[in-house]
């Protein structure tokens, strides 16, 4: 008998999606003779339901077009982007735990989507990954990033993380999460 994936009664070799998330097993297969296999984890793309193994389901990454979504516009779907919004920060980490994934500033846009996730109208790749405060929220979820009490959205002198500052505010140029007056 045929493998039938899926179970929705017609054979792998015959269906048109039968991975069902919805991106044709065509699109995902790739031109070449040998399927392309994103995640190098044994399985290929047009049957695996995370094709870059990213925790976020390929249903869910390809949008909700017809053509996938290609958030950043590198030539790279999202689901084969580990870094959708090249942001610098990998879609695994952006996306937090659970089936669903994160928006923080809860404007519609998954973090991994989203180039100021915080919606400080700070970018992602400028506050970076590390915890300045150490409350246990990376800078880029974090309203108030350096925990002086003032959010990050009206803050005069933010801590930006890999930039020497000439305005009197306090950097961290090698971006260790200690001010660079500190830092010897």
């Amino acid at each position: 008998t045929a493998v039938d994936r899926d179970y929705y009664g017609t054979p792998d070799y015959r269906d048109l999606d039968s991975d069902v998330d919805g991106i044709s097993d065509a699109v995902e297969k790739g031109t070449g003779t040998t399927p392309v296999d994103t995640d190098n984890d044994g399985t290929p793309d047009y049957r695996d339901l995370d094709s870059d193994g990213d925790g976020i389901s390929d249903a869910v990454e390809k949008g909700t077009g017809t053509t996938p979504l290609d958030t950043d516009g590198d030539g790279t779907p999202d689901y084969r982007d580990t870094d959708s919004d090249n942001d610098g920060i990998t879609d695994a980490a952006e996306k937090g735990s659970g089936n669903t994934p994160l928006d923080t500033d809860n404007d519609s846009t998954p973090d991994y989507r989203d180039t100021d996730s915080d919606g400080d109208g700070k970018p992602d790749a400028q506050e970076g990954t590390i915890d300045t405060d150490g409350d246990g929220t990376p800078n880029y979820r974090d309203l108030d990033s350096d925990g002086d009490g003032v959010p990050d959205s009206s803050d005069q002198c933010p801590l930006i993380v890999g930039t020497a500052n000439d305005n009197g505010c306090p950097s961290d140029f090698d971006g260790d999460g200690i001010i660079d007056t500190v830092d010897l």
